[in-house]
């Protein structure tokens, strides 16, 4: 307990996002910085910093290319549009815009809550492959855009490489990966203010974190694995499965084994 609590050093964490660390060492260090939460912020700071400093492309040397508008911003831009040019619209059209909006939220919470999602947050450090020994390209790639956030085209490397490396040594850890991305990018934003889960995704994601229990036997890997899978079942708002995993865990007697019982203790609680 006094090495979790211990604080994390800064060149450890920089290590981490090199890649210098083994998959064992990585595994350890996520398990540290649950009881670090600052330790995250460091870890989210290096890595931008890393980025800003080897893109080419950086946003810091060019303009960034304009995002497609959504459907909503162009609706909201015509509505704009029509007030300046009729404004004896102005005082009907805004109450009705702002009555379908709030028609909108309500609806879509009505249908679509889950009362477990505060237990489904995952931190982006579960990104924890390695590269020690290994010059792949798409690892390296899969990392870069996870870093950036553009989970489609990490997930797509990710896929590569086991499709080229189906009983390589970093397999497991690579499946794992790719599961925790898959879980990480199933969730989405309506106008900044609405959540949804893309229930694909996240069945997505609990196959490849099976695949990686089925196929190694390091235990903190097995622990971290059953971990997130429950976060799955939680995200499907399965209560039943992630108590299953949760038990699973617990069974293995690892760091997490405390963590899951509160965990479990929250489900019961918020599925009376």
């Amino acid at each position: 307990m006094k090495e979790l609590n211990k604080p994390i050093r800064s060149s450890t964490l920089i290590d981490f996002a090199h890649g210098r660390l083994s998959p064992d060492e990585s595994l350890e260090l996520l398990s540290r910085m649950e009881h670090d939460p600052r330790a995250s912020e460091r870890l989210d700071l290096i890595v931008d910093l890393m980025n800003e400093a080897s893109d080419p492309a950086s946003p810091l040397f060019e303009m960034r290319v304009p995002e497609r508008d959504s459907i909503f911003r162009r609706i909201g831009r015509s509505v704009v549009d029509t007030l300046r040019t009729h404004p004896i619209l102005a005082p009907s059209a805004g109450l009705g815009a702002l009555a379908a909006a709030v028609g909108i939220v309500v609806l879509v919470n009505v249908f679509t809550v889950n009362k477990l999602e505060e237990l489904a947050g995952i931190d982006r450090t579960a990104f924890v492959w390695n590269s020690r020994g290994s010059d792949n390209s798409d690892l390296a790639g899969a990392y870069f855009f996870f870093t950036n956030g553009e989970y489609e085209r990490s997930l797509g490397l990710l896929d590569r490489y086991l499709r080229e490396y189906p009983g390589g040594e970093l397999t497991p850890y690579v499946h794992y990966t790719s599961g925790a991305v898959a879980l990480l990018s199933s969730r989405r934003s309506l106008l900044t203010i609405i959540h949804i889960r893309n229930s694909a995704r996240v069945k997505e994601g609990l196959d490849q974190l099976s695949r990686a229990l089925s196929q190694t036997s390091n235990q903190r890997l097995k622990e971290e694995a059953r971990f997130l899978r429950a976060k799955g079942f939680l995200m499907l708002g399965d209560a039943r499965g992630a108590i299953a995993e949760l038990d699973s865990l617990r069974a293995l007697d690892g760091p997490r084994e405390e963590e899951a019982m509160q965990m479990i203790e929250r489900i019961h609680a918020l599925t009376p």
